[in-house]
């Protein structure tokens, strides 16, 4: 009996106790299925973490394994049992999955936004929202950050005043992103290596004030036209949207435009986008310009950052001790440790 089958590209996370046959989208709900309040802590896997070899087939606890992407859990007299998950490339146009895909989720019954940054991928869906004539009903959020290079509300303005759309500016600081570190921890499960999820989560609760119930997104465009199956972000966008009761709807994720761009070539430079975007008439920048990262800055972790502690926790893992001067090391070492006190796989005495 097939249990549950993950997408292509890990967008719905499925975890699995293999002693107790206990499933569930998160560790938490696994543990509590499964009749354990906590685990051991999964050495091998958190060193893979760290070093940015994520383990698609594990977590952060020995006990709890995840289904890999593109695979599916079975149920069998034997236990449970992980098998590849047939998945079919479908050639289709873009054009008209991508629009299906929008319509479906104007037609849910639910509140709808969209979340509109300054790139390609949101651009392209809120220029498709205005072929439907949805870009004043739809309202495009915006998350205004004031921090250099890493805040793209004058860009997402400038696309949103040439399509007429309605907007809201959601404005956060610093401050609010460390803040927002422990909850988004406790939600995502697993240590983060950039604080830029986070901005996910503060966006995703300021939906949910306005009561927003479903978030139109562009993620998953970068993933699925690199054939990128790390799961080391989808999933946790989707986590935390749901987490703030908010319905995560990204189309590029949808089965049916992942089926026909599948059915084509990887394309890292995101080619076949860039010509639609020239049929929509969108900037030249987004067209022809390059692509840009969007990783968060380095912020001050302040009292989530406890050196003392983590070197005891990496001593008590056998793992080197971190310098703790990057960034990525500081953000994968505090959120690592926020993760295994929320598990209850660590005690306060470390």
């Amino acid at each position: 009996m097939i249990v549950g089958t993950r997408d292509l590209f890990g967008f719905q996370r499925l975890l699995y106790h293999p002693r107790s046959g206990t499933w569930a989208p998160s560790i938490r709900q696994v543990l509590l299925g499964s009749g354990h309040a906590a685990g051991e802590p999964d050495v091998a896997a958190i060193a893979g973490y760290l070093s940015g070899a994520r383990p698609v087939a594990r977590t952060v606890l020995r006990d709890v394994l995840a289904v890999p992407p593109g695979h599916a859990l079975l149920q069998s007299p034997l236990g449970l049992e992980v098998r590849d998950a047939f998945n079919q490339p479908v050639s289709s146009d873009l054009e008209t999955v991508l629009r299906d895909s929008l319509q479906r989720a104007l037609e849910s019954g639910k509140r709808v936004a969209l979340a509109l940054s300054g790139g390609l991928d949101s651009a392209l869906l809120l220029a498709l929202l205005r072929e439907l004539g949805a870009q004043r009903h739809v309202t495009s959020y915006i998350l205004a950050t004031g921090m250099p290079d890493y805040c793209e509300e004058d860009a997402a303005l400038e696309l949103a005043t040439q399509m007429q759309a309605n907007v809201k500016i959601v404005r956060v600081s610093e401050a609010d992103f460390v803040a927002a570190l422990p909850r988004a921890t406790h939600i995502v499960e697993e240590p983060m290596f950039n604080l830029h999820p986070v901005a996910k989560l503060l966006l995703a609760e300021a939906m949910a004030e306005d009561g927003i119930e479903l978030a139109i997104t562009g993620d998953g465009a970068d993933q699925v036209l690199r054939r990128d199956q790390s799961a080391n972000y989808l999933p946790l966008c989707n986590a935390l949207f749901g987490a703030a009761s908010v319905s995560l709807c990204p189309p590029f994720v949808d089965p049916n435009v992942v089926a026909h761009l599948t059915s084509i070539p990887p394309d890292p430079n995101k080619q076949c986008l860039r010509e639609l975007g020239g049929r929509l008439h969108l900037p030249e920048r987004l067209v022809h310009g390059p692509k840009r990262g969007r990783l968060a800055p380095a912020m001050d972790l302040g009292e989530w950052l406890e050196r003392d502690r983590i070197r005891a926790l990496a001593d008590s893992l056998e793992l080197p001790a971190p310098t703790l001067e990057a960034d990525t090391e500081r953000v994968l070492w505090t959120t690592l440790t926020l993760t295994l006190d929320h598990l209850g796989a660590i005690t306060r005495s470390l």
